[in-house]
């Protein structure tokens, strides 16, 4: 069966933070024109799943076994940073370790439940995405823009979100489920 469509495992960032994100996004929209991931909902990405609808039951089961064990904790961030290949600026949560005891379970327990692990792809390096698919100029005017790259918040996280699109051009997320925090 061919993937039909995307499902994502998020951390979603407290209001507040959220609004930030979007209002960095709204500026360098504003100065450097379009970029991927500007009307997304600002998250860090857990895993993210290419499946056959059918297989998006298995996955909402992976993720609730997944969760059993986590616990709530908090989570920092600290500065506005790139990746190597300067398409892609984030915010930079502190926390990696307490992120993947999250993640890590969860994307254990959906490929368990899958027909194959190599539908389920984890972010080794979780970040908040500011804007990704950067043009080299669109990337020198967004790094500027953003100077002095400073930012700092903490949040509390307790629950992990569910979201699914379908695979076609301007398709958009939509959530499937909360899962809160049981361990």
């Amino acid at each position: 069966m061919e993937p039909t469509h995307r499902y994502l495992a998020i951390l979603v960032p407290s209001a507040s933070i959220a609004e930030e994100v979007v209002r960095m996004r709204e500026l360098l929209y504003e100065h450097i024109g379009g970029f991927t991931g500007r009307i997304l909902m600002p998250h860090i990405t857990l895993f993210l799943a290419d499946v056959p609808e059918v297989q998006g039951e298995a996955i909402g089961c992976g993720v609730e076994m997944g969760v059993r064990g986590a616990t709530p904790f908090e989570l920092s961030y600290a500065g506005i940073t790139h990746f190597s290949d300067q398409r892609t600026i984030f915010i930079d949560p502190v926390e990696k370790n307490a992120i993947a005891t999250v993640r890590d379970p969860i994307v254990e327990a959906v490929s368990a439940q899958l027909p194959s692990p190599s539908f389920v792809r984890a972010t080794l390096h979780p970040h908040l995405t500011i804007a990704a698919g950067l043009k080299p100029s669109q990337f020198a005017a967004a790094w500027t823009l953003l100077a002095p790259h400073a930012f700092t918040a903490k949040q509390h996280v307790d629950r992990v979100m569910l979201l699914r699109r379908p695979l076609e051009a301007g398709a958009v997320y939509t959530a499937v489920r909360s899962f809160p925090f049981v361990g």
